[in-house]
């Protein structure tokens, strides 16, 4: 649901805030029907008989909210702070980073075999054509830039790389945000499309390199977390579940510069982000369908 929120209280050192929830004005509003009171969703037209809402709001009373915010404020001046490093890069004038990988220490963190994932698989277009056109050093250089800004923006809307998949990358955002997590990914996944077009190809253009466009794919639902490999040759830990096939076959659908999401990830957005959603034929070889049959949704995000 969406709500409005009114701040109590605040803990600087906890850093808890005590609010009220209501429900959002713009999305909800009271409504009698047959002597009944309910609570009528604007936006998915769907009565909550008032026992119902009592009832949830009974249960969230007094328990704590796990909420997520981006780790900047503004979009452009991070943009802006990035340009020195992507041309620095390209110039060929940095120094390899140590090896690190926060996916596998976060996995290996947790207690649970299954977790609630949104996944988002980014596919970088154009890559054959930089492959081709570019000497191997050259080509090097750039797919290294453009893969470490990718996975740069990832963290700053607490999500993790999961792999690298040659011209593109998974990455994953986690419970147990379940409230914030769907949204950060779109977050996330708008600003990795910005961060292509205005900053990194008008850098590539600059230079004399090709241009690059994105695909970018995105799903939400549980996973298991496994040990995959062999401790003889290479061990990890990984998310297996449909929710990482679907983000790359979603992802597979969209057209260069499109983002693609499945219904599970827009019926649990806040209603600023649903309303930039736009459901599209996903083709008639699409098979995948909710648990009641029907054929799963795939929205194209505007933006």
């Amino acid at each position: 649901m969406d709500f409005v929120f009114t701040v109590i209280s605040a803990d600087d050192e906890s850093q808890t805030l005590r609010v009220v929830l209501e429900p959002d004005p713009g999305r909800y509003e009271w409504r009698t029907l047959e002597g009944k009171r309910y609570l009528y969703d604007k936006l998915d037209d769907v009565y909550i008989p008032d026992e119902v809402y009592s009832q949830l709001a009974g249960q969230m009373n007094g328990q704590p909210l796990f909420c997520q915010q981006p780790k900047i404020a503004d979009v452009k001046a991070y943009f802006q702070s990035r340009k020195a490093a992507i041309t620095t890069r390209l110039d060929g004038h940095f120094s390899a980073p140590r090896f690190e990988d926060k996916s596998e220490e976060f996995l290996e963190s947790l207690s649970v075999y299954k977790l609630g994932f949104v996944i988002i698989s980014i596919d970088i277009v154009g890559s054959t054509r930089l492959a081709t056109s570019l000497s191997p050093e050259e080509y090097a250089k750039v797919t290294s830039t453009i893969v470490s800004e990718l996975s740069e923006v990832v963290p700053v809307f607490h999500g993790h790389v999961l792999t690298y998949t040659g011209d593109g990358l998974l990455a994953y955002f986690p419970e147990p945000s379940f409230i914030s997590k769907n949204d950060l990914a779109i977050d996330c996944a708008l600003t990795l499309h910005s961060l292509v077009y205005n900053v990194l190809n008008p850098i590539l253009r600059e230079r004399g390199f090709p241009e690059i466009g994105v695909r970018i794919g995105i799903d939400a639902g549980d996973a298991c977390i496994v040990s995959m490999g062999s401790s003889e040759t290479k061990c990890h830990k990984d998310i297996i579940g449909l929710v990482v096939n679907l983000a790359v076959k979603i992802q597979a659908r969209a057209k260069p510069g499109e983002i693609l999401l499945g219904g599970t990830v827009e019926r649990n957005l806040h209603g600023k982000w649903r309303a930039l959603c736009e459901a599209i034929h996903p083709g008639n070889d699409w098979e995948y369908r909710y648990v009641d049959g029907d054929l799963y949704t795939i929205y194209r995000l505007r933006h």
